[in-house]
């Protein structure tokens, strides 16, 4: 133990003085715990196929790694006893509250992790390497020409209320993912490529795309998670965000198949889930999981020191050389798809201050992004090179045309070129309008707000005037991005997924119904990932989805500020306990043990 913490020590301290490169880190990975590498297991084909497990042009259907190969996978990953300890209850503490119950309408972490433990969906993610493999589905089978994916459904799965699952449930899902009125952040990744859906019998789905669709990730549990038909089916879709098996009035209706059962969900406090003992798969060694809302960071930290909760997620960055030092905690570190950013409105309806591309580039190139990463992040991030994390199979430093270097020369230069000159008391005007604007962000996060005031303090440099909006996430900021679009700036984190395609945030369509709340629009780009949607080699769908990123980057939309890396911050007594970038923080809790 003590030799562990040393190590542990060493690397938080390399990480501190931003000096450990990733091939350091892929070998100390076992420090912690975690899986780093992203190694090609890919699906098992019934003729050839690409890495990701699509088909190639011309061969034989697909078919999908089996639950057995994958199990396989992953007790070889992480082994587990043949007789666990079971029992107890694993406290999760945070500062953000859950913003629904209603997985459908999740579209934020924590929450979409949480609810994963109630909710499924066809198709799971490979927590060793990042592979898609067999969810509620236990395998499935791509069509030669690949555009038709047969689902073969689990028959022994049931909800949590005992009511059967079939195929029933997965088409009311995929009516209420298609349907605007229902309030998914999903909607239009999920319309953008399906053509059709049918149930031929009660336990097979098949799914026709409207084109070839090389990366399947719509069916993952953000994209279409599946709910129960006997519960939403006289629902009208508009009213779902209002009903209580969506606020959690009505425990009875929030009804899941997963390893998990909700109990309660009490706004501002707590919420808690209970182990489901008739599931279908591997039933959980814990008898209870609560997740507990703070005020803050600090008193959640605080919390954990006292041992009155099990977990934090990314607690500050300057707590965890102090936590892992603390006999009863330890941290897991590990690289991830996840960014910090700050987004501009586009819409001249909104704002005009961001009309120009020189005023966005700018921005960027007036901040430190490195400083923030040596002095506020303290080292547990990366700065962004373009808009692609390195964990993703289209990271391609090297390839990207616009390098945003801090440069407050380059940045004036640029505000003089596009007509930006300064005004009497220094902020810089044009057509008699100031360049100043608000920044929204969420509170209750000391980095954020450090990193906002140094952000406005880089900006005065230049001539502009930035004013902080500190406000609540769920019922400030979230409808501000999501329905009314009111707002100027907004700081915020986001994560992609394995698959490196980023139209949920940059393509035009994802205004509106996807992630795309800058109203950032560029045809190019648009056509770009439509191609590598559709292109089936791997080398060929990677260089489109690099030059769309590039051209993302070059049009600046957002500043992404840095990629960070997560640190879970948990009580040893949780044995087993091994996050990471591919199962996320709470794949886990389905297979630790409390020991005291």
């Amino acid at each position: 133990m003590i030799e562990q913490r040393d190590a542990q020590l060493e690397l938080i301290e390399r990480l501190r003085r931003s000096r450990l490169n990733r091939r350091h880190l892929v070998q100390r990975a076992g420090v912690f715990g975690a899986s780093a590498t992203a190694a090609a297991l890919a699906l098992r084909v019934g003729g050839v196929a690409g890495q990701d497990g699509s088909p190639e042009a011309g061969g034989a259907p697909v078919k999908s790694i089996t639950r057995e190969e994958y199990k396989q996978q992953l007790f070889e990953a992480f082994p587990q006893p043949e007789d666990p300890t079971k029992g107890g209850t694993f406290i999760m503490g945070d500062s953000t509250d859950l913003s629904t119950v209603n997985v459908m309408l999740s579209g934020d972490s924590p929450t979409n992790q949480v609810l994963a433990l109630v909710f499924e969906a066809l198709v799971g993610s490979n927590v060793v390497d990042g592979s898609y493999v067999p969810g509620l589905a236990d395998s499935w089978e791509i069509s030669a020409d690949g555009k038709t994916y047969t689902y073969f459904l689990n028959q022994t799965a049931k909800w949590h209320d005992g009511t059967p699952f079939t195929a029933a449930d997965v088409i009311l899902s995929f009516d209420a993912q298609s349907s605007p009125d229902t309030g998914s952040s999903y909607t239009t990744s999920f319309t953008d490529i399906v053509e059709s859906y049918t149930a031929p019998d009660d336990f097979t789905v098949e799914v026709v795309m409207k084109d070839v669709f090389a990366p399947v990730v719509v069916f993952g549990n953000t994209y279409c998670p599946i709910v129960a038909k006997h519960i939403w089916e006289n629902v009208p879709f508009a009213d779902w965000a209002a009903d209580p098996g969506s606020t959690g009035a009505e425990p009875a209706r929030v009804i899941g198949t997963g390893p998990f059962k909700f109990q309660e969900w009490i706004q501002g406090e707590r919420a808690s889930f209970v182990r489901n003992d008739n599931y279908w798969d591997d039933v959980a060694n814990i008898d209870e999981f609560v997740f507990q809302v703070w005020p803050d960071d600090a008193t959640a930290i605080e919390a954990l020191r006292a041992g009155d909760i099990d977990l934090v997620n990314n607690p500050p960055a300057a707590d965890v050389e102090s936590l892992v030092a603390e006999e009863s905690l330890d941290v897991v570190i590990y690289d991830t798809f996840s960014f910090g950013f700050f987004g501009y409105n586009l819409d001249p309806e909104k704002t005009t201050v961001f009309q120009d591309v020189e005023v966005r580039q700018a921005l960027i190139y007036a901040i430190d992004r490195q400083s923030i990463v040596d002095n506020i992040q303290l080292g547990l991030a990366e700065v962004a090179q373009g808009s692609q994390a390195k964990l993703s199979l289209a990271y391609a430093p090297d390839e990207i045309r616009t390098k945003y270097t801090f440069d407050v020369e380059k940045a004036q230069q640029l505000l003089d070129d596009a007509g930006w000159i300064p005004g009497s008391d220094g902020i810089r005007e044009k057509a008699g309008q100031r360049l100043a604007f608000e920044a929204m962000h969420p509170t209750g996060n000391a980095a954020t707000d450090q990193q906002v005031a140094y952000m406005q303090e880089a900006w005065a440099t230049i001539g502009v005037e930035m004013t902080p909006n500190p406000v609540d996430f769920n019922s400030v900021l979230v409808p501000a991005i999501t329905e009314s679009f009111d707002y100027e700036m907004v700081l915020l984190g986001f994560s992609w997924d394995a698959s490196a395609d980023q139209s949920a945030m940059f393509s035009s369509s994802s205004y509106g119904g996807g992630f795309n709340f800058m109203k950032y629009s560029n045809p190019e780009v648009d056509r770009l990932n439509e191609e590598a949607r559709r292109e089936l080699d791997p080398e060929a769908r990677r260089q489109l989805l690099i030059e769309s990123a590039n051209l993302v980057n070059d049009d600046a939309p957002v500043g992404i500020i840095s990629f960070r890396q997560d640190r879970m911050a948990y009580n040893v007594r949780a044995v087993r306990y091994t996050p990471n970038a591919y199962g996320e923080f709470l794949w886990p809790i389905q297979y630790i043990s409390i020991e005291e």
